[in-house]
Protein backbone atom coordinates (compact mmCIF):
# COMPACT_ATOMS: atom_id res chain seq x y z
CA UNK A 1 0.00 0.00 0.00
CA UNK A 2 1.24 3.52 -0.87
CA UNK A 3 2.45 5.81 2.08
CA UNK A 4 0.10 8.22 0.39
CA UNK A 5 -2.90 6.20 0.17
CA UNK A 6 -5.77 8.03 1.37
CA UNK A 7 -9.45 8.28 1.47
CA UNK A 8 -11.89 11.37 1.10
CA UNK A 9 -14.19 12.62 3.75
CA UNK A 10 -17.86 10.80 3.94
CA UNK A 11 -20.16 12.54 1.47
CA UNK A 12 -22.86 13.10 4.90
CA UNK A 13 -19.98 14.64 7.13
CA UNK A 14 -18.89 17.39 3.95
CA UNK A 15 -22.98 18.00 3.34
CA UNK A 16 -23.10 18.97 7.11
CA UNK A 17 -20.34 21.45 6.80
CA UNK A 18 -21.75 23.20 3.62
CA UNK A 19 -24.82 23.10 5.24
CA UNK A 20 -23.09 25.16 8.40
CA UNK A 21 -21.77 26.97 6.64
CA UNK A 22 -24.47 28.60 5.12
CA UNK A 23 -26.40 28.84 8.35
CA UNK A 24 -24.97 32.64 9.96
CA UNK A 25 -25.14 31.24 13.49
CA UNK A 26 -21.97 29.03 12.25
CA UNK A 27 -20.21 32.09 11.00
CA UNK A 28 -19.30 32.88 14.93
CA UNK A 29 -16.91 31.78 17.57
CA UNK A 30 -17.97 29.18 19.65
CA UNK A 31 -17.48 28.63 23.84
CA UNK A 32 -13.64 27.89 23.58
CA UNK A 33 -13.77 24.60 25.03
CA UNK A 34 -16.24 23.42 22.47
CA UNK A 35 -19.63 22.70 20.93
CA UNK A 36 -22.01 22.03 23.68
CA UNK A 37 -24.04 19.28 21.21
CA UNK A 38 -20.62 18.28 20.09
CA UNK A 39 -19.71 17.11 23.52
CA UNK A 40 -23.31 15.81 24.18
CA UNK A 41 -22.47 13.45 21.05
CA UNK A 42 -18.96 12.16 22.00
CA UNK A 43 -20.79 11.22 25.53
CA UNK A 44 -22.45 8.93 23.92
CA UNK A 45 -19.57 8.16 21.08
CA UNK A 46 -17.62 7.16 23.87
CA UNK A 47 -20.41 4.54 25.64
CA UNK A 48 -20.44 3.07 21.85
CA UNK A 49 -17.22 3.16 21.17
CA UNK A 50 -15.22 2.34 24.36
CA UNK A 51 -17.90 1.56 26.93
CA UNK A 52 -17.44 4.42 29.21
CA UNK A 53 -19.88 7.46 29.81
CA UNK A 54 -17.80 10.38 30.14
CA UNK A 55 -19.28 13.70 31.82
CA UNK A 56 -20.00 16.76 29.40
CA UNK A 57 -17.58 18.86 31.59
CA UNK A 58 -14.73 16.68 31.32
CA UNK A 59 -14.76 17.13 27.87
CA UNK A 60 -12.23 19.97 25.70
CA UNK A 61 -12.76 19.73 21.99
CA UNK A 62 -8.85 20.85 20.94
CA UNK A 63 -7.42 21.84 17.44
CA UNK A 64 -6.82 18.12 16.36
CA UNK A 65 -5.71 15.02 18.61
CA UNK A 66 -2.13 16.84 18.06
CA UNK A 67 -3.26 19.53 20.50
CA UNK A 68 -4.86 17.01 22.68
CA UNK A 69 -1.73 15.77 23.63
CA UNK A 70 0.12 18.89 23.49
CA UNK A 71 -3.05 20.52 26.39
CA UNK A 72 -3.08 17.18 28.14
CA UNK A 73 0.98 17.83 28.78
CA UNK A 74 0.88 21.09 29.62
CA UNK A 75 -2.03 20.81 31.67
CA UNK A 76 -0.78 17.66 33.62
CA UNK A 77 2.90 17.97 34.26
CA UNK A 78 5.56 19.74 35.91
CA UNK A 79 9.11 20.60 35.45
CA UNK A 80 10.96 17.48 36.51
CA UNK A 81 8.20 15.35 36.36
CA UNK A 82 8.85 11.99 34.11
CA UNK A 83 6.53 10.16 31.69
CA UNK A 84 7.11 6.75 30.65
CA UNK A 85 6.75 6.33 27.13
CA UNK A 86 6.82 3.30 24.80
CA UNK A 87 8.72 3.20 22.41
CA UNK A 88 8.85 3.18 18.73
CA UNK A 89 6.42 6.09 19.39
CA UNK A 90 4.51 8.71 17.44
CA UNK A 91 7.31 12.07 17.55
CA UNK A 92 4.51 14.29 18.91
CA UNK A 93 4.76 12.50 22.51
CA UNK A 94 8.44 13.47 23.57
CA UNK A 95 7.92 16.89 21.93
CA UNK A 96 4.80 17.75 24.07
CA UNK A 97 6.24 16.03 27.35
CA UNK A 98 9.42 18.40 26.61
CA UNK A 99 7.31 21.27 26.21
CA UNK A 100 6.12 20.56 29.99
CA UNK A 101 9.20 21.15 31.09
CA UNK A 102 9.18 17.30 32.03
CA UNK A 103 11.54 14.53 30.76
CA UNK A 104 10.40 11.18 28.38
CA UNK A 105 11.50 8.28 29.49
CA UNK A 106 11.25 5.86 26.33
CA UNK A 107 11.04 2.26 26.92
CA UNK A 108 12.12 0.12 23.88
CA UNK A 109 9.78 -3.10 22.78
CA UNK A 110 10.22 -5.42 19.99
CA UNK A 111 8.98 -8.08 17.68
CA UNK A 112 9.74 -10.25 20.37
CA UNK A 113 7.42 -8.81 22.71
CA UNK A 114 4.56 -8.06 20.01
CA UNK A 115 6.06 -3.93 20.47
CA UNK A 116 4.14 -3.81 24.34
CA UNK A 117 5.42 -2.81 26.95
CA UNK A 118 4.70 -4.91 30.19
CA UNK A 119 3.87 -4.52 33.51
CA UNK A 120 7.65 -5.69 35.13
CA UNK A 121 9.32 -3.16 32.27
CA UNK A 122 6.89 -0.22 34.04
CA UNK A 123 7.89 -1.33 37.35
CA UNK A 124 11.76 -1.19 36.57
CA UNK A 125 11.40 2.31 35.06
CA UNK A 126 9.24 3.87 37.21
CA UNK A 127 11.15 6.41 39.65
CA UNK A 128 9.82 8.97 42.55
CA UNK A 129 9.64 11.21 39.17
CA UNK A 130 7.33 8.78 37.35
CA UNK A 131 4.39 11.35 36.77
CA UNK A 132 2.60 9.52 33.69
CA UNK A 133 2.39 6.98 30.84
CA UNK A 134 1.47 7.72 27.11
CA UNK A 135 -0.23 4.07 26.43
CA UNK A 136 -1.57 3.75 22.94
CA UNK A 137 -3.12 0.76 21.59
CA UNK A 138 -3.36 0.53 18.27
CA UNK A 139 -0.02 1.81 18.34
CA UNK A 140 1.25 4.71 16.36
CA UNK A 141 3.50 3.33 14.76
CA UNK A 142 4.42 0.01 14.79
CA UNK A 143 0.51 -1.11 15.00
CA UNK A 144 0.60 -3.19 17.96
CA UNK A 145 -2.59 -3.49 19.91
CA UNK A 146 -3.35 -4.86 23.77
CA UNK A 147 -5.19 -7.50 24.65
CA UNK A 148 -7.68 -6.47 27.53
CA UNK A 149 -5.94 -8.69 30.19
CA UNK A 150 -2.64 -6.86 29.66
CA UNK A 151 -4.25 -3.62 29.25
CA UNK A 152 -5.97 -4.10 32.92
CA UNK A 153 -2.61 -4.93 34.43
CA UNK A 154 -1.07 -1.78 33.42
CA UNK A 155 -3.82 0.27 34.15
CA UNK A 156 -3.86 -1.57 38.06
CA UNK A 157 -0.25 -1.16 37.83
CA UNK A 158 -1.28 3.11 37.34
CA UNK A 159 -3.57 3.24 39.91
CA UNK A 160 -1.47 1.11 42.48
CA UNK A 161 1.02 4.25 41.83
CA UNK A 162 -1.00 7.19 41.26
CA UNK A 163 0.52 7.31 37.79
CA UNK A 164 -1.68 9.15 35.33
CA UNK A 165 -2.26 7.55 32.11
CA UNK A 166 -2.68 9.42 28.90
CA UNK A 167 -4.12 6.96 26.41
CA UNK A 168 -4.40 8.01 22.53
CA UNK A 169 -6.98 6.31 21.22
CA UNK A 170 -7.35 8.02 17.85
CA UNK A 171 -6.79 4.44 15.80
CA UNK A 172 -9.22 3.00 17.71
CA UNK A 173 -11.13 1.55 14.55
CA UNK A 174 -7.97 0.26 12.58
CA UNK A 175 -7.76 -2.94 14.46
CA UNK A 176 -7.42 -6.39 11.99
CA UNK A 177 -7.73 -10.40 12.13
CA UNK A 178 -8.63 -10.62 15.90
CA UNK A 179 -7.42 -7.57 18.00
CA UNK A 180 -10.22 -5.43 19.39
CA UNK A 181 -9.51 -2.23 20.72
CA UNK A 182 -10.38 -1.91 24.69
CA UNK A 183 -10.66 1.68 26.51
CA UNK A 184 -8.24 1.36 30.05
CA UNK A 185 -11.40 3.37 31.62
CA UNK A 186 -13.91 0.49 30.75
CA UNK A 187 -11.23 -2.28 31.92
CA UNK A 188 -10.26 0.04 35.71
CA UNK A 189 -12.70 2.29 36.18
CA UNK A 190 -11.10 3.55 39.09
CA UNK A 191 -8.27 5.33 37.34
CA UNK A 192 -11.21 7.86 36.49
CA UNK A 193 -9.52 10.77 38.25
CA UNK A 194 -5.55 9.95 36.76
CA UNK A 195 -6.61 9.20 33.24
CA UNK A 196 -7.03 11.34 29.68
CA UNK A 197 -8.56 9.61 26.84
CA UNK A 198 -7.21 11.23 23.31
CA UNK A 199 -8.94 11.18 20.21
CA UNK A 200 -10.17 12.80 17.52
CA UNK A 201 -11.80 12.91 14.01
CA UNK A 202 -8.77 12.52 11.64
CA UNK A 203 -8.12 9.01 11.43
CA UNK A 204 -11.43 7.23 11.73
CA UNK A 205 -13.38 9.39 9.53
CA UNK A 206 -10.96 10.53 6.96
CA UNK A 207 -10.87 14.31 8.37
CA UNK A 208 -7.37 15.09 8.86
CA UNK A 209 -7.28 18.20 7.02
CA UNK A 210 -10.74 19.15 9.34
CA UNK A 211 -8.65 19.58 12.50
CA UNK A 212 -10.74 18.34 15.17
CA UNK A 213 -9.92 16.65 18.55
CA UNK A 214 -10.54 16.27 21.70
CA UNK A 215 -9.94 15.18 25.69
CA UNK A 216 -11.63 13.67 27.95
CA UNK A 217 -9.86 13.57 31.45
CA UNK A 218 -11.36 15.04 35.52
CA UNK A 219 -13.06 17.89 35.13
CA UNK A 220 -10.41 19.95 36.99
CA UNK A 221 -8.00 18.82 34.34
CA UNK A 222 -10.14 19.76 31.90
CA UNK A 223 -10.61 22.97 33.48
CA UNK A 224 -7.23 24.04 33.05
CA UNK A 225 -6.73 22.42 29.96
CA UNK A 226 -9.77 24.94 28.41
CA UNK A 227 -8.09 27.91 30.25
CA UNK A 228 -4.19 27.49 28.43
CA UNK A 229 -6.64 26.63 25.22
CA UNK A 230 -8.98 30.12 25.75
CA UNK A 231 -5.73 32.53 25.91
CA UNK A 232 -3.47 30.22 22.91
CA UNK A 233 -6.15 28.72 20.25
CA UNK A 234 -9.44 29.74 21.67
CA UNK A 235 -12.21 27.75 20.01
CA UNK A 236 -11.78 25.18 16.92
CA UNK A 237 -13.79 26.39 13.91
CA UNK A 238 -17.08 26.37 14.17
CA UNK A 239 -17.92 24.66 10.71
CA UNK A 240 -14.97 22.15 11.76
CA UNK A 241 -16.71 21.27 14.58
CA UNK A 242 -20.27 21.01 12.68
CA UNK A 243 -18.69 18.61 10.45
CA UNK A 244 -17.27 16.50 13.18
CA UNK A 245 -21.15 16.48 15.07
CA UNK A 246 -21.97 14.91 11.77
CA UNK A 247 -19.21 12.44 12.22
CA UNK A 248 -19.84 10.72 15.46
CA UNK A 249 -23.20 10.90 15.71
CA UNK A 250 -23.61 8.99 12.32
CA UNK A 251 -22.75 5.30 12.03
CA UNK A 252 -20.04 3.48 11.14
CA UNK A 253 -20.52 1.90 7.66
CA UNK A 254 -17.61 4.36 5.72
CA UNK A 255 -14.89 3.21 8.77
CA UNK A 256 -16.08 -0.56 8.09
CA UNK A 257 -15.08 0.61 4.21
CA UNK A 258 -12.24 2.19 4.83
CA UNK A 259 -10.87 -0.63 7.30
CA UNK A 260 -11.82 -3.23 4.36
CA UNK A 261 -9.83 -1.27 2.01
CA UNK A 262 -7.00 -1.30 4.05
CA UNK A 263 -7.26 -4.60 5.63
CA UNK A 264 -7.51 -6.09 1.30
CA UNK A 265 -4.12 -3.69 0.38
CA UNK A 266 -5.42 -3.62 -2.79
CA UNK A 267 -5.62 -0.27 -3.50
CA UNK A 268 -9.07 -0.01 -4.33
Amino acid sequence: MPVSRGFATPSHIVEAAVAACQGPANHKYTPAGGLPALKEALVDKTERDSRWRPEVSGILITNGGKHAVYNTCAAALNPGDEVLLPAPYWTTYPESIALAGATPVPLPTDIASGFRVTVDQLERARTPQTKALFFVSPSNPTGAVYPADEIEAIGRWAVEHGIWVFADEIYEHLTYDDNVHHSMRALVPEIDDHFVAINGVAKTYAMTGWRVGWMIGPTDLIKAAGNLQSHGTSNVANVSQQAALAAVSGDLTAVADMRASFDRDDGA
